[in-house]
């Protein structure tokens, strides 16, 4: 029996963007047998802020991440916030309306929230 594993990680600030990318990789990681692992990693807050300047080591670090399966979304409320349009984002993220609401309807539908 195929056992899936879905881990939730909640960017809340800016300063946490690297950890929670390495969490999130190193999770991906850890797959065994017929494991069937996801992660999706959800930004608000500040953390939005860094989204459309952040540095190499972290850029590649996420395109690694989204290359190993993983998915990235932006609460699109938060970018208004700070007034980033979405054409700002690279590719590699998606973006979703309020980051609350995602956050409660994935843990509604069995995702393990974690917060860096």
């Amino acid at each position: 029996m195929n056992e899936k594993l879905k881990l939730l990680i909640h960017v809340a600030a800016k300063e946490k963007w690297d950890m929670a990318v390495r969490n999130g990789l190193n999770f991906l990681k850890t797959g065994k047998g017929d494991e069937e692992l996801r992660v999706i990693l959800i930004a608000n807050g500040d953390s939005v802020t860094r989204c459309t300047k952040c540095d190499r080591a972290l850029f590649d670090n996420l395109k690694q991440f989204v290359l190993d399966g993983g998915e990235i979304y932006i609460c699109e409320n938060s970018l208004k916030d700070f007034g980033i349009p979405t054409s700002r984002l690279p590719e590699i993220f998606s973006t979703i309306p309020a980051a609350i609401r995602a956050l409660v309807d994935y843990q509604r539908d069995g995702w393990i929230y974690v917060r860096p």
